[in-house]
């Protein structure tokens, strides 16, 4: 954990490790020794040491792949956004980027060259328009026909067309209606 020396204990715990300020002061706590971060590097520091070049590339490439640690996977230490910066910082410095990623030469074992060309799927209303179009074609074509029969069964249910002459003389045009409905059913 981190040590607790004066100044630690001054701000109330909440300093970080490296509190003691310039790397020379000693810290009386920890026996003389220079009070350092528990990570190797600070975020800013480590980001100026990659993108000055002083990191190794070998360490470099060690730091932005996972790491499998018994039998269980730590994630990089440098993130792949940060990674983006440090590798902006190169380009715009003029420098190459030694890491770039190789493009992809096949496919579940083809090659780009040789995977079968495949039909997309697309849409299914653009997939049926053709024949929805060719129906509806036809039906309009139907259209004028239907519709003088259902004026025609319309007149003829107004009109009372299959009841007798007595009925439509003593029921009202609610309970001819009712009447009606009965007899269709």
């Amino acid at each position: 954990g981190l040590a607790r020396c004066r100044r630690w204990r001054e701000k109330g715990g909440r300093l970080r490790a490296g509190h003691c300020g310039s790397r020379e002061e000693r810290c009386g706590v920890r026996g003389g020794e220079v009070c350092t971060s528990l990570v190797t590097m600070a975020h800013r520091g480590r980001l100026q040491s990659l993108v000055s070049g002083q990191v190794s590339l070998e360490r470099m490439a060690e730091m932005m792949a996972p790491k499998l640690v018994d039998g269980r996977w730590r994630k990089p230490e440098l993130s792949r956004r940060l990674a983006a910066k440090v590798r902006k910082a190169w380009l715009q410095d003029g420098k190459e980027w030694p890491f770039n990623t190789k493009e992809r030469t096949n496919y579940g074992g083809w090659a780009i060259e040789d995977l079968p060309a495949v039909k997309q799927k697309g849409k299914k209303v653009d997939r049926q328009k053709i024949d929805r179009q060719k129906h509806i074609e036809e039906r309009m074509k139907v259209m004028p026909q239907l519709i003088e029969e259902y004026r025609e069964k319309f007149r003829a249910w107004r009109r009372c067309d299959g009841m007798s002459p007595i009925d439509k003389t003593f029921m009202t045009p609610g309970q001819l209606r009712k009447k009606q409905k009965a007899q269709q059913s």
